[in-house]
C-alpha cells in the first residue's frame, strides 16, 4: 500500500488534444479521503508518443512512475485506488 501517489498528466499537444485536457481538473474530483494522499500535476510532455507502438496511444499519464497509455479518468482513478488500497 502506498502512502502517497504522484500522478503526472502529459499536457503535450497530442495528449492534450486526445483527452488529457479533460483530466486536468481531476484533483478536485478525487474522493475526500484521497486528497491528502495524491498529488496531480501536468507535465509538458512525457515523450511517450514518440514510442507509441511500445506504450499505446495518447493521452499518457504516469502514476507513481508507471505509464498508462490511452489514459482516461477511470483508468487513472483505478490505478490510484490499486496503490492506495493494496
Amino acid at each position: 500500500m502506498a502512502d502517497h501517489v504522484t500522478v503526472e498528466i502529459c499536457m503535450g499537444t497530442t495528449c492534450y488534444m486526445m483527452g488529457s485536457a479533460q483530466m486536468a481538473g481531476m484533483a478536485e474530483r478525487l474522493p475526500e479521503e484521497w486528497k491528502d494522499r495524491v498529488t496531480i500535476t501536468g507535465k509538458r510532455c512525457t515523450g511517450a508518443c514518440q514510442k507509441a507502438g511500445q506504450y499505446g496511444r495518447a493521452p499518457f499519464v504516469r502514476v507513481n512512475g508507471e505509464l498508462i497509455g490511452a489514459a482516461d479518468e477511470g483508468k487513472v482513478l483505478a490505478a490510484i485506488r490499486d496503490l492506495l488500497e493494496a
